[in-house]
Parts: structure tokens; C-alpha cells; sequence
């Protein structure tokens, strides 16, 4: 409570709402992308095999997963919709929050420059107003400050500390590379469960079919020509 009623204080009750909304929506995006991305294997060796299989990190992408090894089974032809479909789906749950993070941290910044000009124009104001009445200078810059100078301060350095340590962290190496590593293991699990099913029906197929016997050519009688 005490870090909200400062917020108000020194932003404004405008300007401060809004830093405090967007804060929430950051911690909520930078959550909700923490617990996807904390599931992504550290690998950090080159020369691993690169098999993906029954991944805690896809647990969001099973039902895709299995519609996608029945389409291949069927070989119905809709598994390039399945496969859309996938990738439709990791970009709602993992793209669409480093878009919106973006969109904040710019946003943010873009309404400090608002509220320094806002709290300028109060200020200067306050301070002609005081210099027309001819008060002393201390008592024309307190009423400066409270009337608009702490808000076109504190906006501009709230929407640089928040928008650059936002910008710092989506380019982190836990986020953007975690994130790069999971489109990753998408793919090469598609491309295990395409390769499987495919090779599925034919193991069936030689498994059940008899040995043939090889053909032993049988004698040949030729006729004998009688002298």
C-alpha cells in the first residue's frame, strides 16, 4: 500500500493509475511466460540427439499432438491444417506475450514523454503565477513541485527504468532464447510423429506377411533321340 500511495503522490492520481495498471499487466505477461518457458530444457551441448519425444515444456500442444498422429494415420491430407494449427496455438501461448510486452514498454514510454509535458505546463504555471504575486522564490518552487514538476520528473524516469528494464529482460537470454529453443522441439516433434506413424503400417505390414520359400528350379527331362 505504501508503494501505491507514493505512486499517487508523486505520479498523480492520472498518471500514476495508469503506470500502476501497466505494471500489472507486465508482472501478469512476464507470469504467464515464465511458466511456459521454465519447462525448456538447458541444452547446452551441440552434439546432442536431437529427439524431442513426451516433453513436459508441450504439455499445452498434446491434444494437437495426438490429432495430428491420427491425421497421419489416416493419411487423410489434414495434417497440414493440424500442423497450422500448432503453430497457431505456440504463438497464442508464447508469441502473442512478447508482442504485447513490446507494445507495452513502447506505450509506456510514450506516456512518460505525455506526463512530462503535462507536469511541465502545470509547473511553469504554478511559477508564473507565484512570480506575478511576487512570493519568494522557495515558496514559487515548492508550490512548482507539487503542482506538476514531481509529476513531469517521476513520469519520465518511471517510463525509462520500467520501459528499459522490460526491453532488457524480453531480449534475455531466459526469455528470448527459451522461447527460440521451444519453436524448436515443436518442430522436431512434428517431425517425429509424422516420421513414426508413416513407418508404423509398413512394420505391420512386413511383420505379418509369410516368409516366401525360394523356388527351386526342377529338373529338366530333355527327350532322347532314338539313332
Amino acid at each position: 500500500m505504501e508503494f501505491i500511495r507514493w505512486i499517487l503522490n508523486n505520479f498523480g492520481l492520472f498518471f500514476g493509475a495508469i503506470f500502476l495498471i501497466y505494471i500489472y499487466m507486465m508482472v501478469r505477461r512476464m507470469t504467464a511466460l515464465y511458466d511456459f518457458l521454465r519447462l525448456v530444457p538447458r541444452c547446452e551441448d551441440p552434439g546432442r540427439p536431437l529427439r524431442v519425444g513426451e516433453n513436459r515444456a508441450l504439455f499445452f500442444l498434446d491434444g494437437f499432438f495426438k490429432r495430428l498422429s491420427q491425421s497421419v494415420v489416416r493419411g487423410s491430407g489434414s495434417s497440414d491444417a493440424v500442423i497450422d494449427a500448432i503453430w497457431s496455438e505456440v504463438d497464442c501461448r508464447i508469441g502473442v506475450h512478447f508482442t504485447a510486452l513490446n507494445g507495452y514498454a513502447n506505450t509506456l514510454i510514450l506516456i512518460g514523454f505525455a506526463g512530462t509535458i503535462f507536469g511541465s505546463i502545470g509547473a511553469f504555471n504554478e511559477m508564473f503565477r507565484g512570480l506575478a504575486k511576487g512570493e519568494a522564490s522557495a515558496m514559487v518552487f515548492v508550490t512548482s513541485w507539487n503542482n506538476g514538476l514531481a509529476t513531469a520528473l517521476y513520469t519520465s524516469l518511471g517510463a525509462a527504468a520500467i520501459g528499459g528494464t522490460l526491453l532488457t529482460l524480453l531480449c534475455s537470454r531466459f526469455l528470448m532464447t527459451r522461447a527460440k529453443q521451444l519453436e524448436t522441439m515443436v518442430g522436431l516433434r512434428i517431425s517425429e510423429i509424422i516420421e513414426e506413424e508413416k513407418s508404423w503400417p509398413a512394420d505391420v505390414e512386413r511383420s505379418e506377411s509369410p516368409l516366401k520359400e525360394p523356388k527351386i528350379p526342377g529338373k529338366i527331362c530333355l527327350p532322347i533321340s532314338s539313332s
